[in-house]
């Protein structure tokens, strides 16, 4: 009767395993970088009259800003624009005369509170 009990159990145990297996292949992998912080997958230039300031690194030996998804440093050239200048939290192009400002993150109005002591 235990014997009987436990086959049960393991044959259908098999049974369930590949459905679950189907039900976890559709889920999406949480880790994954989103699809905008992923390399084109066609080669070539990146032709667009809008810039996307994705990150920027400062090193003591260099200075790398991430724009339209592609690592690039002063005088390096993305959709027409010059890179003039990396900056902590802004870089700045040159595209024919007319000069770029892209911001790391939005610009938004400080607040400072003083804190009242009763």
């Amino acid at each position: 009767m235990f014997r009987r009990q436990i086959m049960v159990l393991l044959i259908g145990g098999l049974l369930v395993l590949p459905a679950s297996r189907a039900s976890a292949a559709s889920l999406p992998d949480p880790t994954r970088p989103p699809q905008r912080f992923l390399a084109p997958a066609a080669s070539g230039p990146v032709v667009a009259d809008s810039w996307q300031l994705g990150s920027i690194l400062i090193a003591p030996q260099r200075r790398v800003a991430v724009i339209n998804g592609r690592p690039l440093s002063v005088g390096d050239q993305v959709s027409g624009a010059k890179v003039l200048t990396i900056e902590p939290g802004q870089v700045r192009l040159r595209r024919g005369n007319r000069e770029i400002m892209l911001d790391l993150l939005p610009v938004r109005p400080t607040v400072s509170a003083v804190a009242e002591k009763k």
